[in-house]
C-alpha cells in the first residue's frame, strides 16, 4: 500500500517539475529582453586588423608575434595601427598579453606602461596579462604604437582579444565567455576535494588503498592548471606573474597521483611502472626547479618536459582502457562501472593528447580546452565506480575488523582473550633485551565454580565482568594491558621502566576497587581474585618470557592458597549474605 502511494507521489511531482520547466523555458525564449549590461556595456569594436611593423605596411598576425623576423629576445621592436575616428566617449583600449614586455604610445606619447615586480621565484616573462588603457576623443585617428620585446623564441608571444570600446562592457564579455570553463574548473575542484574528504573516513578502516585520495589530488592539479589558463583569475589577481608560476607548476604535480590512482584502482603497475614514472616526475621537478633558481632556464621554457611526462601518462590510460576494457576474460562479467571507467578513460587520453599537440601548433588561445571537458567526464565516470569499489571495500573492511575484534577480545569481558595474550607475549619476547624490563601479574578469580554451581551462571558471568573491571581499571592507566586467559585466570602484562613501581601501583588500586565492591550493602556476590607478580630483567636470572609468567603464576597459587586459608568459605559467606538480605529485607 505504502509503494502505490510514493509511485503516486512520484507522478505527481514529476507532473509539477515538467510543467515548470515548460513555462520558463517559453519565457526565456518568447520575451528574452535586453538586459543592463547589454544597453550600458555593449559598445566594442575588435581592433585585431591593420597592425604592422615599422619596416613594413603587410599586415601582422599580432597573435603570434614570436614568429615575426624582427622578434628577438629581449630586443625592442614596434607595431604600429590607426586609431579608430568615431571613438566614443569613455573609450578603452582591451588586451591580453602573452609573454612579453611591453608599452603603449599615442601619436609617440607615453599612455600606458604595466608594473613588473620581479622575484627569483617569476618565469622570464610576465605571463599572460589582462591590459585596459583609457582613450579620449582627442586620440581619434591617431597612430597607436605598441613597443614590444619577446622573451621566448619558441614559446607563444603576442596579443589576443583586442578591443576598443567600453571597458566595462568588454571585461563582462570576456567574462560571459570564459564562465562556462571557469564553472567546469571549479567544478573539477570542488569535485577533488571531496575525494579527498571522501578518503579520511573510509581509510579509518582495516582496509586503505587512498583511491580517492589519489584520484582528488589529480583532479585537483588538473583543476588549477585550468582555472590559469582561462585567465579569469587575471582579471582579479594583479600579479600574473604568479599566475603563470601556478599555471607551470601545477602541471608537474599531475602524473604521480594518476599513476598511484591506476595503480591502485588496476593493481598492475606496482613493479616498474610506478616507481619509474614517480622517480622520473620528482627527477622532472628537481631539475626544472633547479635551471630555473638557477637562472638558466625557467618553468616556462622546461614545459616540454612536463609535456613528455604527461604524454606518457596519456599513453598509460590508453593502455589502462585496453587492458581494462577491451582484453576481458571470457569469464569475466562486463557491468556499467566497467564501461564507465572505459569511457572515462578514453575521455581524459584524447584530450590530453589534443590539447598538447594544440599547444605547439599555436591552435586556439585556450591551450585547457579539451582536458576540462575530458576531465570532467573522467572524474564522473571513474568517481561513480571508485566510490562503488570503495564502498563495498569498507563493507568488507568492517565485517574484516569485527572478525579481528572477535579473535582478539574475549567475548564476555571485552579485553584481550588468550589468543592476543601469546601474541603479545611473543612479541616481548622479542625485544625484552631492549627494554629495561617486562613484568607480568597473574589473576585468578575465586569462588567462581560455588557461584555458578550455587546461585546460577548469570552470576558467574557477572562475577567475572565485574573481576575484569576492577582489574582494567586499576592498571589501564599504567600503561599495561590486561588479557582473561582462561575460565577464572586473568593477566596484565607490563613492560618499559619502572615496572616494579606501575605494578605496585597497580596493586593497590586493584585492592581498593575490591573493598570497595565488597563493601556495597547489595552486592550480588564477593570479589576475591588471587595474585601473582614475576619481572624479567637483567637480574632476574631466567632466559625466557615463559619462564616469568610460570613463576608469575606459581605467585598466583600461592596467594590464593593464602586467601583461602584467611577467608571465610564461600557456604558460609554466601548464607550469612542471603540472611542478612532477608533480616534487611523483613525490617
Amino acid at each position: 500500500m505504502m509503494k502505490t502511494k510514493n509511485t503516486a507521489y512520484h507522478i505527481i511531482y514529476g507532473v509539477m517539475l515538467t510543467l515548470s520547466i515548460c513555462i520558463v523555458a517559453y519565457l526565456a525564449l518568447n520575451f528574452n529582453y535586453s538586459s543592463v549590461s547589454d544597453t550600458e556595456f555593449s559598445y566594442e569594436t575588435a581592433f585585431d586588423t591593420g597592425w604592422h611593423t615599422a619596416d613594413s605596411s603587410e599586415e601582422i598576425n599580432i597573435e603570434k608575434l614570436h614568429k615575426l623576423e624582427c622578434a628577438v629576445p629581449y630586443e625592442e621592436f614596434s607595431i604600429f595601427n590607426t586609431l579608430p575616428e568615431d571613438m566614443s566617449g569613455g573609450s578603452a583600449l582591451f588586451f591580453r598579453s602573452k609573454n612579453i614586455f611591453f608599452s603603449v604610445y599615442v601619436d609617440g606619447r607615453l599612455v600606458y606602461e604595466p608594473q613588473t615586480n620581479e622575484s627569483i621565484f617569476y618565469n622570464r616573462s610576465p605571463g599572460t596579462n589582462w591590459s585596459c588603457i583609457d582613450l579620449s576623443r582627442e586620440d581619434e585617428g591617431r597612430e597607436i604604437e605598441i613597443r614590444v620585446y619577446t622573451v621566448y623564441k619558441s614559446a607563444r608571444g603576442g596579443i589576443d582579444n583586442i578591443y576598443i570600446g567600453s571597458s566595462g562592457g568588454t571585461v563582462l564579455n570576456i567574462i560571459d565567455e570564459r564562465l562556462v570553463a571557469f564553472i567546469t574548473c571549479v567544478l573539477i575542484l570542488f569535485v577533488g576535494l571531496l575525494l579527498i574528504i571522501a578518503d579520511i573516513p573510509i581509510n579509518m578502516q582495516s582496509r586503505k588503498n587512498h583511491e580517492l585520495l589519489y584520484l582528488g589530488l589529480f583532479s585537483i592539479s588538473v583543476a588549477v592548471w585550468c582555472l590559469a589558463e582561462t585567465n579569469l583569475i587575471q582579471l582579479y589577481f594583479g600579479d600574473s606573474r604568479t599566475m603563470q608560476i601556478i599555471s607551470c607548476g601545477s602541471l608537474m604535480l599531475i602524473p604521480i597521483p594518476l599513476i598511484l590512482y591506476l595503480d591502485v584502482a588496476f593493481g598492475f603497475m606496482h613493479k616498474i611502472v610506478r616507481p619509474a614514472v614517480c622517480i622520473l616526475s620528482a627527477a622532472e621537478f628537481t631539475v626544472c626547479w633547479g635551471l630555473h633558481l638557477l637562472g638558466i632556464a625557467d618553468i616556462h621554457e622546461t614545459l616540454t618536459l612536463s609535456h613528455i611526462l604527461l604524454a606518457i601518462s596519456a599513453i598509460l590510460l590508453a593502455f589502462t582502457i585496453i587492458r581494462s576494457s577491451v582484453f576481458v576474460s571470457v569469464n569475466q562479467k562486463k557491468n556499467i562501472y566497467r564501461i564507465l571507467r572505459g569511457i572515462g578513460l578514453c575521455s581524459i587520453a584524447v584530450a590530453a593528447f589534443i590539447d598538447i599537440i594544440r599547444y605547439y601548433t599555436g591552435a586556439g588561445s585556450d591551450s585547457a580546452m579539451f582536458v576540462r571537458i575530458g576531465l570532467l567526464i573522467f572524474i564522473l565516470c571513474y568517481g561513480s565506480s571508485s566510490l562503488e569499489n570503495t564502498i563495498n571495500a569498507v563493507k568488507l573492511g568492517i565485517k574484516t575488523e569485527f572478525v579481528s575484534h572477535l579473535a582478539y577480545h574475549d567475548g564476555l569481558t571485552g579485553i584481550g582473550n588468550r589468543t592476543a595474550f601469546e601474541e603479545h607475549l611473543v612479541e616481548l619476547e622479542k625485544i625484552k633485551d631492549s627494554v629495561p624490563a617486562v613484568g607480568i601479574v597473574m589473576f585468578d578469580v575465586n569462588d567462581l565454580k560455588y557461584v555458578n554451581d550455587n546461585l546460577g551462571h548469570h552470576y558467574g558471568d557477572g562475577m567475572l565482568i565485574k573481576s575484569a573491571e576492577i582489574i582494567q581499571s586499576a592498571f589501564e592507566a599504567l600503561e599495561c594491558e590486561c588479557f582473561r586467559i582462561g575460565g577464572d585466570e586473568f593477566a596484565v602484562l607490563l613492560s618499559g621502566d619502572k615496572v616494579e613501581e606501575r605494578y605496585k601501583a597497580g596493586i593497590e588500586a586493584f585492592a581498593e576497587n575490591v573493598r570497595e565492591h565488597n563493601d556495597l550493602p547489595d552486592k550480588e556476590f564477593r570479589i576475591s581474585i588471587a595474585h601473582g607478580f614475576c619481572a624479567y630483567d637483567e637480574n632476574c636470572g631466567l632466559k625466557k618470557l615463559m619462564n616469568v609468567y610460570q613463576r608469575a603464576d606459581m605467585k598466583m597459587y600461592e596467594n590464593k592458597k593464602e586467601m583461602k586459608a584467611n577467608q571465610i568459605r564461600p557456604e558460609e559467606y554466601y548464607k550469612n549474605m542471603m540472611k542478612n538480605k532477608k533480616q534487611t529485607a523483613a525490617t
